[in-house]
C-alpha cells in the first residue's frame, strides 16, 4: 500500500482521499448524527478545526450521486468511506449511504470589508449550488415561474428577498424532484457576522442571515436535517431564536467533543506514522491543551498538519488572523488595568477564573470583559477547565492553551505600550541603543521601562512552589523582551525558543542584512528571596550561552560574523545585563 501523504489546505473530504491524503478518520461524527437526529444541529468550533472538512465528508457521505451530476462526481463515491470508522459501524449506518439530496453551502470566505461586496460573495455562494442543482431545470417539477426565480438566482439577478427564500425553494424542488427529505449543511455560518462586526455593517447581515436561516428552517417540511458550523453560537440577533431551537455543541458541550481537531491518540498515531517520533514533545508543547467538553484534550489540526508537512522549518506560530487578533486587542482595552493584570497572569501559565457563557452578543464584546473572555474561549485563544456552577451561570479557569498561542499574548504586552507615545518613544529608544550596541544605555534604558510597567509580586514560597514561581516569572520576562522586539520585525527575523547549538536561547535576532549584528539573548529569574544576586543571575544567563554553543549555531545556519551573546537577570523589579561579543 501506498504511504499516505500530508495534504495542506485540501478541505475537500473526496480530494483528500483521492490524492492519497492522510486522513484522521471522524467519520463517527456521522453515526452521532444519525443516532441523535435533532432536526437543527449547530456545532461551534475555533477556525481552522476541520470543520470545512467535516461538512465536506458528511455530504459526501449523505448525498444522491444524482445531485453531483454538474460536479462530474454522479459515480458511486462508496470507495471513500470502505476503510474508515462508520462502514466498521454497523449496515444500518452504510443504509444511508448516498440516500438524500443535500444543499451545501460555505460562508467562509465571505468576509468582505463592506456590506456591498460581502452580499455579492453571499449570492455567488448561492447561486453557485443552484448552478449544481441546475438539472433540476430539465424537468417538468417546476412551474414557469419557479423556473424564472431559479435562472435569476444563478444570473446573480434576484431580488434580496428572492435570496432569503433560497433554502426554502430548493429544499422544496428537490424534495419534489428525489421525493425524499433534504439534508441542509451550513459551513461557517457567522463569517459574515463577524466580518460585519468588525468592519461596520452588522445590522445589514443579521438581517439577511437571519431572514435565510428562519425561511430555510423554521417548520420546513422538506427537511430531513440541517446542520450548520461556526465559531460560535451569535445570541440576542434571534438568529436562532425564531426557529426550531437547535441543539448546540459549543466546545464546553460534551458531544462531538472529539469530531474536531485531533485527539493525543490521533497525534501519537500521525507522528509515529511519519517516522517522527523524537518531535512528539515539542509538538505537544506547542500545539495541544485545548479541552473540549471538559475533559477531551485537543489539539490544533491546522498547525499539526502544517508542521507535519514540512518538519524541517521547525515548530512555530502557524494558527493566526489578523482580524480575530484585532478582537482580542480591543478585549484587552476594556479595563486596562484588569486587562493587564490577566494577561500577565496568563502569560506566566496562571489561570484566571471567569464566568462563560454559550451564546455571545457581539454588541456586548467591547463593553463587557465577561463577554469578552467567553469570545476568546470560543475562539480558541484561552481552555477552559474545571467547571464549577454559579447561580444560572458556569464558570471555569482559564489558561493559555499551548505555546502558540502564547505567542499572540506575548504580543498584546507591545500593544500596550503602543497605546502611549511616551512609552512607545522609550521602546524606540531602547531598540536603537541595542542596535547601536550601546549596551550600557540598553540596560539603563530597559531599566526605566521595567520599573515603571512591569508588576511585581513577590510572596513566601516553599521549595516546590519556588521551582513552579521561577518558571512562570521567566516565561514573563521572555514574553515581556519578545514583545519590545516586535519593533524590530522589519529589520530582523525574531526567534523564540528555537534550537541553536546544543539547546534553545530564549531568543535569537537575526539580521536581514548579514553585515549586521546578531543578537543571542538567555534571561534568568530568582525570587527576592533567593540567595543569588543580579550579577550571579546574568552571568548563569550567558554561560548557557557559551557552554550550549548558540553563537556557533547562528553562525553555521545563517552566516553572520558579529554575534553579540546578552545574558540578563532579573530578581524582583530589577535586572542586570552582562554581555559578550564574537
Amino acid at each position: 500500500m501506498t504511504k499516505k501523504i500530508v495534504l495542506q489546505g485540501i478541505d475537500n473530504f473526496k480530494k483528500l482521499i483521492d490524492n492519497n491524503g492522510y486522513y484522521v478518520d471522524k467519520t463517527l461524527l456521522i453515526k452521532e448524527l444519525i443516532d441523535i437526529p435533532n432536526q437543527i444541529v449547530l456545532i461551534t468550533r475555533p477556525r481552522r478545526f476541520g470543520k470545512t472538512l467535516n461538512m465536506s465528508m458528511l455530504k459526501y457521505f449523505f448525498e444522491l450521486p444524482q445531485c453531483r451530476k454538474y460536479d462530474f462526481e454522479d459515480h458511486d463515491v462508496s470507495y471513500l468511506f470502505s476503510d474508515l470508522n462508520i462502514f466498521k459501524a454497523g449496515q444500518h449506518y452504510k443504509n444511508e449511504l448516498s440516500k438524500y439530496p443535500v444543499v451545501y453551502l460555505t460562508f467562509k470566505n465571505a468576509k468582505q470589508s463592506n456590506w456591498t461586496d460581502t452580499y455579492e460573495n453571499l449570492k455567488e455562494t448561492i447561486a453557485n449550488e443552484y448552478k449544481r442543482h441546475k438539472y433540476i431545470l430539465d424537468s417538468d417539477i417546476l412551474s414557469h415561474s419557479e423556473k424564472k426565480v431559479f435562472n435569476k438566482i444563478m444570473d446573480l439577478e434576484g431580488t434580496e428577498v428572492q435570496y432569503t427564500n433560497v433554502l426554502l425553494n430548493l429544499t422544496k424542488y428537490l424534495k419534489r424532484y428525489f421525493k425524499n427529505d433534504c439534508y441542509v449543511i451550513i459551513d461557517e455560518y457567522d463569517t459574515p457576522i463577524q466580518a460585519g462586526y468588525l468592519e461596520g455593517y452588522f445590522e445589514e447581515v443579521t438581517g439577511f442571515m437571519k431572514s435565510v436561516l428562519v425561511k430555510g428552517f423554521k417548520d420546513n417540511i422538506s427537511l430531513k436535517q440541517g446542520i450548520l458550523t461556526g465559531i460560535m453560537k451569535v445570541a440576542q440577533e434571534s438568529i436562532f431564536s425564531d426557529f426550531n431551537n437547535p441543539s448546540v455543541s459549543t466546545i464546553l458541550s460534551s458531544n462531538y467533543k472529539d469530531k474536531f481537531g485531533f485527539t493525543e491518540p490521533e497525534v501519537e498515531e500521525m507522528v509515529n506514522y511519519f517516522e517522527l517520533p523524537e518531535h512528539l514533545h515539542d509538538i505537544k508543547t506547542w500545539y495541544n491543551g485545548y479541552i473540549f467538553g471538559i475533559d477531551t484534550v485537543i489539539y490544533n489540526p491546522w498547525s499539526i498538519i502544517k508542521f507535519l508537512s514540512t518538519p524541517q522549518d521547525g515548530l512555530r506560530p502557524y494558527w493566526s488572523n489578523t482580524s480575530d487578533n484585532r478582537i482580542i486587542k480591543e478585549v484587552m482595552q476594556l479595563d486596562k488595568l484588569e486587562g493587564k493584570k490577566t494577561v500577565e497572569k496568563l502569560i506566566t501559565g496562571e489561570s484566571v477564573e471567569k464566568e462563560l457563557d454559550e451564546n455571545v452578543v457581539y454588541q456586548n464584546i467591547k463593553t463587557s470583559p465577561d463577554v469578552a473572555w467567553s469570545f476568546l474561549t470560543h475562539a480558541g485563544y484561552l481552555k477552559a477547565y474545571d467547571r464549577q456552577q454559579k447561580r444560572l451561570k458556569f464558570s471555569y479557569k482559564l489558561e493559555i492553551p499551548n505555546l502558540e498561542i502564547h505567542t499572540i499574548y506575548e504580543d498584546m504586552i507591545i500593544n500596550y505600550l503602543k497605546d502611549d507615545e511616551d512609552i512607545l518613544s522609550d521602546v524606540e529608544y531602547i531598540i536603537e541603543s541595542l542596535t547601536n550596541n550601546d549596551i550600557d544605555s540598553f540596560e539603563r534604558l530597559l531599566k526605566d521601562l521595567y520599573l515603571s510597567q512591569v508588576s511585581y509580586y513577590d510572596t513566601s514560597m516553599d521549595t516546590v512552589k519556588e521551582r513552579e514561581q521561577k518558571e512562570k516569572f521567566e516565561s514573563f520576562h521572555h514574553g515581556f523582551m519578545l514583545g519590545l522586539f516586535v519593533q524590530t520585525s522589519r529589520e530582523f527575523l525574531i526567534e523564540s525558543n528555537k534550537e541553536y547549538g546544543l539547546g534553545r536561547p530564549d531568543i535569537v535576532m537575526i539580521p536581514k542584512d548579514n553585515n549586521k549584528t546578531a543578537y543571542v539573548f538567555e534571561f534568568k529569574w530568582e525570587s527576592t528571596k533567593g540567595s543569588k544576586t543580579l550579577d550571579i543571575l546574568a552571568n548563569e544567563a550567558l554561560n548557557q550561552i557559551k557552554d550550549k554553543k548558540y553563537p556557533e549555531g547562528v553562525q553555521k545556519l545563517h552566516h553572520h560574523k558579529n554575534i553579540m551573546c546578552i545574558g540578563i537577570g532579573f530578581k524582583g523589579k530589577e535586572l542586570k545585563i552582562i554581555s559578550h561579543s564574537t
